[in-house]
């Protein structure tokens, strides 16, 4: 298996030596060496200018190499490769294939990796007896309504408005039978007999 993080170390140092300067005819984005999620700072020995492709590269090197780590730093580096592929200046010429896609994809889910375990800690802590006794008396009742509920919802039940019924008409026009909202649009004024007879 590659060394990912020694062919990262290669890439970020080879393009350091080229001494780039960003002009306006090459577009370059800053990359921390050391990532800033991972403590790395703003200083000029910790920043390398990247074109688009390289800086989309480093971020799969990064994310293939925390992947076999795991823990909290795949987490960050999923989200640091998820979010190369968003393009907020629009300068970023970056096509991705089916295999890119694929990894993007992965990175999307590790993500959230260990987000479920510490948004759902209360369900796992020891609870009292008087809160166990509370959820169960809840469960009981889920699904049931109180005598004031039924009421109420009774209440509401009668005073609802009844469907309208649609009256039946008769087209002066041309003695057709239906309903309101039908006849309306299609006869009286705008029936065919009488755009026939202006037509005539």
């Amino acid at each position: 298996m590659p060394n990912y993080y020694k062919i990262y170390q290669n890439l970020c140092e080879s393009r350091k030596n080229l001494d780039r300067i960003r002009t306006n005819n090459e577009y370059y984005e800053n990359h921390h060496i050391i990532p800033k999620c991972l403590g790395g700072k703003d200083t000029d020995d910790n920043l390398v200018l990247l074109i688009p492709r390289e800086h989309f590269f480093v971020h799969l090197l990064l994310y293939k190499h925390y992947k076999k780590i795991g823990g909290e730093s795949l987490r960050k580096m999923s989200f640091a490769l998820v979010s190369m592929k968003g393009d907020p200046t629009n300068q970023r010429n970056l096509k991705f294939s089916s295999r890119d896609y694929g990894i993007l994809r992965e990175a999307a889910m590790n993500m959230t990796l260990g987000r479920k375990i510490i948004d759902t800690s209360n369900y796992r802590k020891l609870k009292s007896k008087l809160h166990r006794e509370n959820i169960r008396k809840a469960r009981l009742r889920a699904g049931k309504h109180s005598e004031e509920r039924k009421r109420n919802i009774s209440i509401a039940k009668a005073g609802k408005i009844p469907k309208m019924n649609l009256m039946v008409t008769t087209c002066p026009k041309c003695d057709k039978k239906g309903q309101m909202p039908a006849m309306k649009r299609w006869h009286f004024d705008n029936c065919r007999e009488v755009r026939d007879a202006q037509l005539a």
